[in-house]
């Protein structure tokens, strides 16, 4: 984890390289939007680059002090280390992780602490490892790239497998093109093959669902 603080110490390149990308932050910020998630916490959050993607109140957690003083100053901030989250149990009703699950060595436990803080729903995005755009930054980290020499990339097969206690009403994707083709804005598909892939999930044990 000190690693990771050492790489995310620069919140405003973080913050440019989405500016600096802008059919891809709109393409992304557009699949969150999709997902109708209301009320989250949002985990490694960096500086809230996705919260006017998401509904209502949105509570800001990163392990990065220097992230969150980036965030929106009127919304709540907690540092805080994501395998160890200091909620209660059921106490949002969502809870929301995008790239930054890429970052952690047991994406599994994670979302075993999003199924125990959340009362009602999670959203997990992720840059899916056998992706165009996910083996493409696989090879930027074998060359050294500081943020994806320490990435531990997931496949969608193994985020679905990871999501098995939940009732998943979303499965969606965007950035269908390769990496190194013409960016370009995308509409949200009904589809795990993109490059940036969402996936919604319903606690079993809530209303309805078994």
């Amino acid at each position: 984890m000190g690693l990771l603080m050492e790489v995310f110490k620069d919140p405003k390149g973080y913050i440019n390289w989405y500016f600096n990308h802008k059919e891809i932050y709109d393409s992304e910020r557009e699949l969150v939007k999709s997902l109708n998630l209301e009320n989250c916490i949002d985990i490694g959050s960096g500086p809230s680059v996705f919260h006017d993607a998401l509904k209502g109140r949105t509570i800001s957690v990163d392990i990065s002090i220097l992230m969150l003083k980036e965030a929106d100053p009127e919304e709540d901030k907690v540092q805080a280390d994501a395998m160890h989250l200091p909620f209660r149990d059921n106490s949002m009703p969502c809870a929301f992780v995008s790239v930054a699950i890429c970052f952690l060595e047991s994406p599994e436990k994670l979302i075993r602490e999003m199924e125990r803080i959340s009362s009602k729903e999670i959203g997990v995005c992720i840059v899916p490892k056998d992706s165009s755009w996910g083996k493409f930054y696989q090879q930027l980290g074998e060359k050294g790239h500081k943020y994806y020499s320490i990435a531990h990339f997931i496949s969608k097969e193994e985020l679905l497998s990871a999501l098995k206690d939940f009732n998943l009403v979303e499965i969606k994707s965007t950035l269908h093109f390769a990496p190194l083709e013409d960016a370009k804005y995308e509409e949200p598909k009904n589809d795990p093959f993109g490059g940036f892939l969402c996936v919604k999930g319903i606690k079993k044990n809530h209303l309805g669902f078994p």
